[in-house]
């Protein structure tokens, strides 16, 4: 709390307008003691007011921006959905390889069924060739 003390040149003007130095000691006193208390009121009504600025002010942010809890609970959601999304492609995952695995099978078995058509379709050609029927015949004679 600070001591208020009116200027030099204004308590001599009281000096002069009263003409009594006493009265003018005791007016001079009772302005500084009415300045202080003004002083002192305004202090207060800044702390009050600042408080009350604080809280308008907090109730404004609160409306307009993300609280942390509101902003954790979204990303919970989100997150759940991340892994609700991360299970389907897993399970996608498991049902290619399935599928790979039965390809594979399927083309190991095509391959050995194609294999065998080649040799029997080789060995019906042989055996159909007029000439090798010829050199057979030609043998066994």
């Amino acid at each position: 709390m600070a001591v208020y003390s009116l200027p030099r040149d204004a308590y001599e003007l009281l000096v002069e307008a009263l003409g009594e130095k006493q009265k003018a000691e005791t007016f001079a006193r009772a302005l500084e003691r009415s300045i202080q208390a003004i002083d002192e009121r305004a202090d207060a009504a800044i702390v009050e007011k600042k408080g009350q600025i604080k809280v308008e002010l907090r109730e404004e942010l609160r409306q307009e921006l993300v609280t942390r809890e509101l902003f954790e609970g979204r990303m919970n959601v989100i997150e759940e959905r991340f892994n609700r999304v991360d299970e389907r492609f897993n399970m996608v995952d498991e049902k290619f390889k399935s599928l790979e695995k039965e390809m594979n099978e399927r083309f190991t078995s095509l391959n050995y069924k194609l294999n065998i058509f080649v040799a029997i379709a080789l060995l019906a050609l042989t055996l159909a060739n007029p000439t090798f029927a010829a050199l057979v015949s030609g043998l066994f004679r």
